[in-house]
């Protein structure tokens, strides 16, 4: 499952572009704040209003306190994340933002270590860095040259880690159902508010041009898209199914969203494959084979080695 919703962050990416896009369009440049609050209040305010319709659960237990907590707590984290990338994405290239993103496989592993996760096995530390190097890679080698641009990036895969390490706790508490409620419908209200400072801050924005710009095909097919398959198919999933795993090998998988990205970037804008692609990509998948086979593997010798048989990659 948490595989499948690698293959829908990395449409996310593309509609986010698009939705972007189309608001810069009609709002300027210089209104990006305006923008990235009027994409995240749509896009999860209608989260939050189909979650509960499709799937009844979510309703649960709403008059708990400690599940508003909860959700108010993720949807910070989910917010900052959101908005440092996209803020970040206004000044560096793809191929920057895909390596400096990506470090959140290793701040995730930094980050539970340092919290009391666990010892991190050779298998894990392997896997994690060489899919942080393919994630890095996969669009080109990354030309950094350090501005606000590039440490509003880093500090968005910080972040991201810390929503990783903060979904697994959370979602061992509450129920994942009502819990991604009530955290979209707080992310909603924060994009709201940044809807107002937008404003505020681009007070020659009409009326006119506001609804002009929030009913063009353009913004509104990716936001669609971005609240159905990204928020409530994807986000929904991620709460459901990553206690299943460690944050570490979670987020290892998750590093795979770049390779699904640069796939339908060339099936569907007709870019080209080239060595980067195929070697980034290779590192991706070897890091996860890694991490999720080599334990066994190892696990699989030790026993051969007590009873006396050669172990195999094909024996488990």
């Amino acid at each position: 499952m948490l595989l499948g919703v690698t293959v829908i962050w990395g449409f996310t990416f593309l509609w986010m572009k698009q939705a972007l896009d189309a608001l810069a369009h009609h709002l300027g440049e210089g209104s990006v704040l305006l923008a990235v609050g009027l994409f995240m209040a749509l896009r999860f305010g209608l989260a939050t209003v189909l979650l509960p319709v499709l799937l009844p659960g979510a309703r649960k237990g709403l008059a708990s306190p400690k599940l508003w907590l909860g959700g108010l707590q993720l949807a910070c984290i989910l917010l900052a994340a959101f908005s440092l990338q996209l803020f970040g994405l206004a000044g560096v290239s793809p191929s920057v933002s895909a390596f400096l993103t990506s470090l959140y496989v290793v701040f995730t592993a930094i980050l539970g270590r340092a919290l009391g996760g666990g010892r991190m096995g050779p298998w894990m530390i392997a896997g994690a860095l060489l899919a942080t190097y393919g994630a890095a890679t996969i669009s080109g080698p990354p030309d950094l040259s350090f501005g606000l641009s590039e440490w509003l990036t880093v500090a968005c895969g910080f972040v991201f880690a810390v929503h990783i390490l903060a979904t697994d706790k959370l979602t061992r508490r509450h129920d994942a159902l009502p819990l991604s409620f009530v955290t979209y419908a707080w992310v909603t209200l924060g994009s709201g508010a940044m809807v107002l400072f937008g404003l505020a801050r681009a007070p020659a924005t009409s009326g006119a041009t506001l609804w002009a710009s929030v009913t063009d095909l353009a913004f509104v097919e990716p936001v669609l898209w971005s609240s159905i398959l990204g928020t409530v198919v994807a986000l929904t999933l991620m709460n459901h199914f990553q206690r299943q795993l460690s944050p570490v090998r979670a987020a290892i998988l998750y590093a795979l969203e770049p390779v699904w990205t640069a796939l339908l970037a060339i099936t569907l804008r007709g870019a080209d494959m080239d060595g980067w692609l195929v070697a980034g990509g290779f590192a991706l998948v070897s890091g996860n084979l890694l991490t999720e086979l080599g334990p066994r593997l190892t696990s699989h010798a030790h026993s051969a080695r007590l009873s006396g048989t050669n172990a195999s990659w094909f024996d488990f």
